[in-house]
């Protein structure tokens, strides 16, 4: 918008001001009470106010110029219609500044502090300055004398007190859109409308009664302030203030109601102190119902805030109990951890459906011992299971919270540690691993030194003995068990990872076709081999000798897990390890690699043997094995860089997959 265009917007609101003001100020001046220019209610003075507030400085143009124009059309000098209109210009420019600079006043009247501020600076401070400058102007001009100074002057200043407490929050309050559904808006037209019914029948005469008792009907507005206080709060406050001033006013300048009959001066002011103990209180009250609506709003709003944070907690699954042990809040991820909905616990006691008995009775003492004592418990690790039977492994923290009437919750976080107990396992048993195999890394290498020298002293005793002696036959038998043992010493070597390898750039694919005819023999008839490759296999740096050994290795226990014959499936793929698989496979560095996968459906593996299956002599064939063939499966992947990871389900079968890190360089098969 140009500023050309704000200009005459600022100029038509200024003009659109100053025309209001003349014609609620001439409204007015039919009211007028002890001297033609001071009135009961000088509506302009809150009109301005409300304007300045919601306009800004911008607009006291506008009320200068009504204010001159107002008393500029009455039987006065011009001077005096000046100074007039500087005294209303500056308590309209007095109030608006105290208010918005030192009182920080909001416009919408929402809190308490506002009304009172309101009536401290506008109406009681800033209206001085009109009083005192007006009164002083007319005294001085000779349209009224001195000795009426006092008494004309309380009325122009309780006047323009009595705009600002009626006429100024009703132009705020309903600067401000409302928004309400029919049957609300007609309760407010019917509330309206009994106002101004009570307050006619209140003040008009209407009814045959005695003065004395006539005089008691004004408190009867007093529940229709109520009303429109509490069912519209500011809106209804200050439009029923409003209207029943107007009738109030209006019936009493017409000489009925009960003011009207002690006299003209008292029944004026105990009109203003009708208008004064109605309108304040009832805004009060007013304003007060909305300070606490909008705080019940506010905690409303934390609270279901709060519940969504607690409800919609990804890992912490949260639940309350009352001092029984009983569920009375059971969030989402306490779902997804332990399978069991909401509606399905709620007040049941753990040990009916996820606990077990010792465990049900051990939770319920320390609810019961943190309702009473009122102090958390210390962090606790629970086994118990799923509703699917999974087990599950459970970090506990207990601590109380105190609701109404004294009445105690008890609320549980649990965090499930069963993945971290898993990689605690799992790098408990590569540490014990890589100390087994140092151990027999050691091992292995002094006993080779020996088998040197058996061997040595064997060849040389062998040598020196003629072809027909009967002790050559014993130490040929001594040489092969030398030997024997330092093919023993070959395998842990390869376990310890301290045999030494050619490593060369080998694709698992052709690797695997040149080991399909022994792969065969070595299976036997009863058992199918599966070989499925990736044809665009990317290639692995490794030595192939060994390789070939760890798969030969795990063809054998797939084949010995099969007694009754089954199914050998080797696979081949390229994969992408990342950080995901990484942080669960703490060994591993994410990347590409190329994996071999080798699985049978034999018996499985017992969940007890897992842990140890990689261990040298460790072995569940009894005598027909060694233990050492996975040992040195498990040094090879290791040696080369790679991991290896294990699947198996008793009665089901068993998956060994290897990953090799890729060399980056995908061989056509």
């Amino acid at each position: 918008m140009s500023p050309s265009a704000v200009n005459w917007r600022i100029i038509l609101w200024n003009l659109l001001l100053a025309a209001v003001y003349l014609v609620t100020a001439k409204i007015g001046l039919l009211f007028a009470y002890a001297h033609e220019m001071a009135t009961l209610i000088w509506m302009p003075t809150g009109i301005s106010l409300a304007a300045v507030l919601l306009g800004g400085f911008r607009l006291l143009p506008g009320v200068a110029l009504g204010a001159f124009l107002t008393v500029a059309t009455a039987d006065v000098p011009l001077w005096v219609a000046f100074a007039v209109s500087v005294g209303n210009t500056l308590e309209a420019f007095t109030g608006a500044f105290f208010l918005t600079r030192l009182a920080r006043f909001d416009i919408t009247l929402s809190r308490i502090r506002d009304v009172w501020n309101l009536i401290l600076w506008a109406g009681l401070l800033s209206t001085l300055f009109s009083a005192t400058i007006g009164v002083t102007s007319l005294c001085v001009a000779g349209s009224t004398s001195w000795t009426e100074f006092r008494r004309v002057w309380l009325i122009w200043w309780l006047g323009n007190v009595i705009s600002d407490l009626l006429v100024a929050p009703l132009a705020l309050v309903w600067s401000r859109p409302l928004r309400w559904r029919v049957d609300r808006a007609v309760e407010f037209v019917l509330m309206i409308a009994l106002t101004a019914i009570v307050t006619s029948i209140a003040f008009g005469g209407w009814l045959p009664f005695t003065e004395v008792e006539y005089y008691p009907l004004t408190f009867a507005v007093f529940p229709v302030f109520i009303w429109s206080s509490l069912r519209f709060e500011r809106y209804g406050s200050t439009a029923a203030a409003f209207v029943a001033a107007v009738f109030a006013t209006w019936w009493t300048v017409q000489g009925r109601g009960p003011f009207a009959s002690v006299g003209l001066h008292e029944s004026i002011a105990l009109l203003w102190a009708f208008m004064i103990v109605t309108t304040f209180p009832s805004l009060l009250l007013a304003v007060s119902v909305h300070e606490r609506r909008r705080a019940e709003e506010r905690i409303q709003h934390a609270y279901a805030q709060l519940h969504q944070i607690i409800n919609n907690a990804p890992t912490i699954a949260i639940q309350g109990y009352d001092a029984e042990g009983r569920v009375v809040f059971w969030n989402k991820a306490s779902e997804e951890l332990y399978g069991f909905k909401e509606e399905e616990v709620l007040g049941k006691r753990l040990g009916e459906f996820l606990l077990s008995e010792e465990d049900a009775r051990r939770f319920e003492q320390m609810v019961q011992r943190i309702a009473t004592t009122l102090q958390p418990e210390p962090l606790r690790e629970w086994e118990t299971q799923t509703a699917e039977g999974t087990p599950r492994y459970i970090l506990s923290s207990l601590f109380p919270i105190r609701l109404e009437q004294g009445q105690v919750q008890v609320v549980c976080m649990d965090v499930d540690v069963t993945e971290n107990k898993r990689l605690q396992a799992e790098i408990l048993r590569a540490q014990r691993l890589d100390s087994i195999g140092r151990l027999a890394g050691g091992i292995a290498h002094d006993f080779n030194n020996l088998l040197t020298a058996i061997m040595s002293y064997a060849e040389i005793a062998l040598a020196r003995l003629p072809d027909e002696h009967p002790a050559r036959q014993d130490i040929q038998r001594l040489m092969d068990t030398v030997n024997r043992a330092a093919e023993l010493v070959k395998h842990l070597l390869a376990f310890a990872r301290r045999q030494t390898l050619a490593p060369q750039i080998v694709n698992l694919n052709r690797l695997l076709d040149d080991l399909n005819p022994i792969l065969t023999r070595l299976l036997g008839k009863q058992v199918q081999l599966q070989v499925l490759t990736d044809p665009h296999l990317k290639t692995v740096r490794t030595d192939p000798a060994q390789l070939e050994q760890a798969i030969l290795n795990l063809a054998i226990n797939a084949r010995d897990a099969m007694p009754s014959g089954g199914t050998v499936t080797i696979q081949t793929a390229n994969v992408m390890l990342d950080e995901t698989y990484t942080q669960s496979h703490p060994d591993v560095s994410p990347g590409e690699y190329v994996m071999l996968a080798v699985s049978d459906t034999g018996t499985g593996i017992e969940q007890e043997h897992m842990e140890h299956i990689f261990e040298p002599f460790y072995t569940t064939k009894g005598e027909r094995g060694t233990g050492l063939g996975l040992a040195v499966v498990y040094g090879v992947v290791k040696q080369s860089g790679g991991h290896i990871e294990v699947e198996s389900q008793p009665g089901k079968g068993t998956t060994f997959r290897i990953y090799l890190p890729s060399a980056s360089e995908t061989s056509p098969q």
